[in-house]
């Protein structure tokens, strides 16, 4: 890579701040990534810890970052380059680096719609995403998602199975195995002609606390959001959020139970007026206006609401979504009774916890231990008695769930 070449000083900035720092905005602001390399002006704004980053952390990293992405065929975007999707200019805190396998241009001048839900889902829920992120990509929109088990992977899957452009945005670095059960499902994404993108640099793992920021992403590339199955206290919801304060529509599958608590998440954006989504068709027409070159409305005009089989399932290598070791949820037929909370699993009451753990599971312990007050993740080790590595990863899945907070400093409460 030559010298002069601005990108590893933009590499080299976005290693020294934290991710979605308001300070680096700032900080664009006043000057550019090589002239702040140079000169290393402390402003006012700026934290110690800022400025001991700044002196700490080498160019020569930054290019050794931009050497491991060549390896892996990865392209580095800044917000200088034409090819950095101009809808993330505009978010909150736009990541100043972008690493991405495939081709993100095909989000350009088309529908593009970001679906969000829990990764336990209903059968119901996982049909409907999939069928209706189907018909999306068979209507000339493409689909943007959080490569996640649930109902993540059942967008992308009903995505690609349409022969639509996929995108999916990761919470770790681009070549990180997260998580370990979407592994053939991201190759298929970026071999199908999608892409994955992610603002951490590769061998990056999921940060604590991340998913809050990375879910503006995911609301930033898209027009709009469609929310799946969404729990209360979902993190799926902080998507729904950054797409209000992004001035972008969200549309709702209908509830599968308007007393379960494990779907009434969408509740309050409902009756704040966002849309009802029963097909793709009700998205499509949202947008026909702005992207009648692109789109094709009559294909989900002559469909029924939900599709049973698929009209073209093509030669995709597509991974089939791994069983789950536990019982599948369901839920509850209109007319039936409720089955034992101990049996189901199901949240029958909003005052419920949103997460309930196993007898003997470590999770339950962690729980245990958290409370309003935040701790620091090395007490919690010594008390769980577990590797704070095995521990990271229990508090990012429960933090995924929505049952548990991360603060700064490595530190965890129980979710408000």
């Amino acid at each position: 890579m030559a010298v002069n070449d601005k990108t590893r000083y933009w590499v080299w900035l976005s290693l020294c701040f934290p991710t979605a720092c308001e300070r680096l905005v700032e900080l664009l602001e006043q000057t550019d990534p090589e002239t702040f390399y140079r000169e290393k002006t402390s402003y006012p704004f700026l934290k110690a810890e800022d400025m001991t980053a700044v002196q700490s952390v080498s160019l020569e990293r930054a290019e050794m970052v931009l050497e491991k992405c060549e390896k892996l065929g990865a392209k580095v975007l800044t917000m200088e380059d034409e090819d950095y999707p101009e809808s993330l200019l505009h978010i909150y805190c736009p990541p100043p680096v972008l690493y991405v396998r495939g081709d993100l241009s095909v989000l350009r001048d088309r529908l593009t719609v970001s679906v969000v839900g829990t990764r336990k889902a209903y059968d119901y829920y996982q049909s409907a995403v999939g069928n209706i992120s189907y018909q999306l990509a068979r209507s000339g929109a493409a689909v943007v998602s959080g490569c996640a088990v649930g109902i993540d992977s059942f967008a992308h899957l009903g995505c690609m199975r349409g022969h639509g452009p996929t995108v999916g945005v990761l919470a770790c670095g681009i070549d990180v195995n997260y998580p370990r059960e979407n592994h053939d499902l991201k190759e298929a994404i970026v071999a199908t002609g999608g892409a994955l993108v992610t603002e951490l640099e590769p061998g990056r793992r999921v940060p604590p606390g991340y998913f809050h920021a990375r879910n503006r992403l995911i609301a930033g590339l898209a027009d709009c959001v469609l929310l799946g199955q969404v729990p209360l206290r979902s993190g799926s919801m902080i998507t729904a959020n950054a797409a209000i304060d992004q001035g972008k529509e969200l549309f709702c599958i209908p509830p599968a139970n308007i007393y379960d608590a494990q779907c009434m998440g969408v509740a309050q954006y409902i009756r704040d007026g966002a849309k009802l989504a029963m097909s793709a068709y009700d998205i499509v027409m949202e947008y026909l206006g702005r992207y009648k070159d692109t789109l094709n409305p009559e294909v989900v005009e002559r469909q029924p609401l939900f599709i049973t089989e698929p009209e073209e399932k093509g030669e995709i290598p597509l991974p089939k979504p791994k069983k789950r070791e536990e019982k599948p949820k369901t839920a509850p037929a209109p007319g039936e009774d409720y089955p034992a909370e101990e049996d189901s699993g199901t949240l029958v009451a909003a005052a419920a916890p949103a997460y309930t753990p196993g007898e003997d599971s470590p999770r339950r312990l962690i729980l245990s231990l958290l409370s309003d007050e935040p701790r620091l993740i090395d007490d919690l080790a010594a008390a769980c008695d577990l590797p704070v590595g095995e521990l990271l990863q229990l508090l990012t899945e429960l933090e995924l769930e929505g049952a548990v907070e991360a603060m700064s400093g490595q530190r965890f409460r129980l979710a408000k």
